[in-house]
């Protein structure tokens, strides 16, 4: 039998394809760390669908990936952002995944509130997409913050790519752009492929962040946080800047993921979760302004 994938038994699609496909074919499915199997004739891939390399390892022996809304792509933890570009996101992992595992197709679900341009997210390395002909109604979603047991931050902005420039200059310019916008009040400075942020006058760094030059190819750029006075080490994972080059090279994603703040969470959904959006709002924007030849930059170099 074939090895199908869907993308969650959660909600209603989930559920229904669930019912209609097994017996079958072979299922697989993401889910959250604590689902319960309950005799399901399924196999329950506890992956995380924001990590590259996690749905690379789900997707090995996979014929086929049925794409739709679940709500196990929300996941358990506090967001910032539009959905739509939370499910660009994921588009992108299940595409460069089934490129390397060479999945014959993906079948997306068509719904009343995607855009098109999921479609073209998911056939931009090559595999096969074939789309459902009737949309499904699905009412739009706005991610925010949502208090859970479990404080982690996932935070994606979409934007614009400056014209000339490639990801990898996006992601050098920013940490030189911080220092040059938030000049007094934090200095950046480099060792090599760390990069420490610190108060005035203060001896530890308020964030080390280190440049991941073997996760870094292909139009993704990783920076990983290592330490900090602002962050705390979740178990088996490390907090990340993630800045991705899309289809089309006119649009990016910048992203924060697994950021555990030290801060009381009423203050950081008060002042820290405000101030990082609205810095990245600034820079989205004076990159556009200020769009001249990145090697113009003085920036520091991380090759």
């Amino acid at each position: 039998m074939k090895n199908v994938l869907l993308m969650g038994i959660n909600g209603r699609i989930g559920k229904n394809l669930y019912e209609e496909l097994k017996g079958e074919f072979n299922l697989f499915a993401f889910s959250s760390p604590n689902q319960i199997n309950n005799e399901m004739d399924i196999t329950f891939l506890k992956k995380d669908l924001f990590i590259l390399p996690e749905v690379e390892e789900a997707l090995k022996g996979i014929d086929t990936v049925l794409f739709f809304e679940d709500p196990i792509m929300r996941l358990n933890r506090q967001t910032q952002g539009r959905f739509e570009d939370f499910y660009i996101l994921i588009a992108d992992n299940i595409a460069r995944a089934a490129q390397l595992h060479e999945v014959k197709q993906i079948i997306f679900i068509a719904d009343e509130v995607s855009s098109p341009y999921i479609v073209e997210v998911l056939g931009a390395f090559g595999t096969k997409v074939q789309v459902t002909r009737t949309p499904i109604k699905r009412y739009g979603k706005t991610l925010s913050y949502k208090t859970t047991d479990y404080n982690s931050v996932r935070s994606v902005q979409r934007a614009r790519m400056p014209r000339g420039w490639n990801i990898k200059d996006v992601g050098q310019y920013y940490f030189d752009w911080l220092d040059n916008i938030l000049y007094g009040l934090i200095n950046i400075s480099y060792e090599g492929r760390t990069i420490n942020m610190q108060l005035p006058k203060k001896a530890r760094p308020i964030l080390v962040i280190e440049y991941d030059a073997q996760g870094s190819y292909n139009g993704l750029e990783i920076y990983r946080i290592k330490g900090g006075s602002l962050s705390k080490r979740l178990m088996n994972k490390t907090p990340r800047f993630e800045f991705r080059a899309l289809p089309g090279g006119e649009d990016f994603l910048m992203a924060l993921h697994d950021f555990e703040p030290k801060l009381s969470w009423g203050i950081y959904q008060i002042i820290q979760a405000p101030l990082y959006t609205l810095i990245n709002r600034i820079y989205q924007v004076e990159m556009i302004i200020n769009n001249q030849a990145p090697g113009s930059h003085n920036r520091p170099s991380v090759e």
